[in-house]
């Protein structure tokens, strides 16, 4: 499993600000570009990525948020994501690019899975 999305998804559950940016940062690769379907227009850098982050973490203090399921082809990553847990859980996959270092560079969520 990619340690740069370990490390990015386990920050959205991270109470601790200065904490939870340092473990964006450790993720993201130089340029960035996140889109999912609660951003009015995709994030292009860290701090605006760590601020997006920040407001859900706020939002939903403590929420478990977990990968459930990773596959990668290169520097290709789809990642299923689970947000809490239990009957009040919900599924989003992400497709990702990564760098050569294994950094993020390129991330886009969907809510939901698909089975096809």
């Amino acid at each position: 499993m990619s340690t740069a999305v370990e490390n990015f998804f386990s920050a959205w559950a991270e109470q601790d600000a200065a904490i939870r940016n340092a473990q964006v940062d450790k993720s993201l690769g130089a340029e960035i570009f996140y889109a999912d379907p609660r951003t009015e227009a995709p994030l292009r850098n860290a701090a605006e990525v760590k601020e997006y982050v920040g407001v859900f973490s706020k939002m939903a203090p403590g929420m478990p948020v977990s990968v459930a399921g990773i596959s990668t082809t290169l520097n290709f990553v789809r990642v299923t994501v689970r947000f809490g847990e239990g009957d009040q859980s919900q599924l989003g996959q992400y497709v990702i690019d990564l760098d050569d270092a294994g950094l993020i560079t390129r991330m886009i969520g969907f809510v939901g899975v698909t089975d096809t």
